[in-house]
């Protein structure tokens, strides 16, 4: 919570378009134009938002196909999730699970639409989890509600993360130090099972599938490892080991847990 906090708008003065391409970094504003007294210090704890670029010929040929063909109504699950992602440019991804309510996957008459936040040059809380805001779920709801049956009742929610993780003993190659590369594997196993969190060129998408024996192979090729035994693949929270890990909602998304479990031979 910070106290005495004010909105502050861009006025567009024929700057670069393309500024809006990147979210303005945290910390850009630390004082006002015209000095005001009554005003002691100014800081900018977080990154812009709201911001979107110039609209080109060919998001102009796709906005104007699919407004054609839903006429502005969340008729079906494709219309939901266009029109969500046409009205607010800081969603990556929607996905829209008919006849689903906060409490059941079988409810006929709601809407549950879950949705994915542009991780694209803006910083997240946690980039392995990342959640839209409470006010902009709400306005998203607003949203659909006024162009849903007014017999649908609609809600909006983020992804159910379920974050893997791993727990096994390791053996390095002579000259590799377990407490300096130790971290090294811990890094290169959240990479590999969140890239998009590192890369923003990879889709972060619902679904999935973790195998234990390609994770077990991924470790092994890493240039320090010798060898790894007692491999076990988990959920974070549950020491279950299992084969392979799938969603078990349809707005679940597999995740990296934040650190593994990782022991020295």
């Amino acid at each position: 919570m910070h106290a005495n906090a004010v909105e502050v708008v861009f006025a567009d003065q024929g700057n670069n378009p393309a500024r809006l391409a990147r979210a303005l970094p945290p910390g850009s504003i630390a004082k006002a134009r015209t000095p005001l007294a009554s005003v002691k210090s100014i800081a900018q704890p977080y990154a812009s938002f709201g911001g979107a670029l110039r609209e080109d010929d060919a998001s102009l040929s796709r906005r104007a196909a699919e407004r054609l063909r839903h006429r502005n109504r969340a008729v079906n699950r494709w219309d939901c999730e266009r029109l969500v992602l046409q009205a607010f440019p800081s969603v990556h991804r929607a996905k829209c699970v008919p006849h689903a309510s906060e409490t059941s996957w079988l409810a006929a008459g709601h809407l549950t639409m879950v949705v994915v936040p542009d991780l694209r040059n803006r910083p997240t809380v946690n980039p392995l989890q990342p959640r839209v805001d409470l006010d902009t779920l709400a306005r998203i709801r607003e949203h659909l509600a006024a162009r849903c049956g007014p017999q649908t009742r609609v809600h909006v929610r983020n992804p159910g993360y379920r974050p893997v993780q791993l727990d096994f003993k390791v053996q390095l190659r002579p000259g590799f130090g377990f407490n300096f590369y130790g971290p090294q594997i811990d890094q290169a196993i959240v990479r590999a099972l969140s890239p998009w969190a590192f890369d923003s060129a990879t889709e972060l998408g619902f679904g999935g599938r973790v195998v234990r024996s390609e994770l077990l192979d991924f470790v092994e090729a890493l240039p320090w490892v010798d060898f790894v035994t007692d491999f076990r693949l988990t959920l974070e929270g549950d020491t279950r080991d299992r084969d392979e890990i799938v969603p078990d909602t349809p707005d679940a998304i597999l995740v990296s847990a934040p650190s593994h479990r990782i022991a020295e031979l």
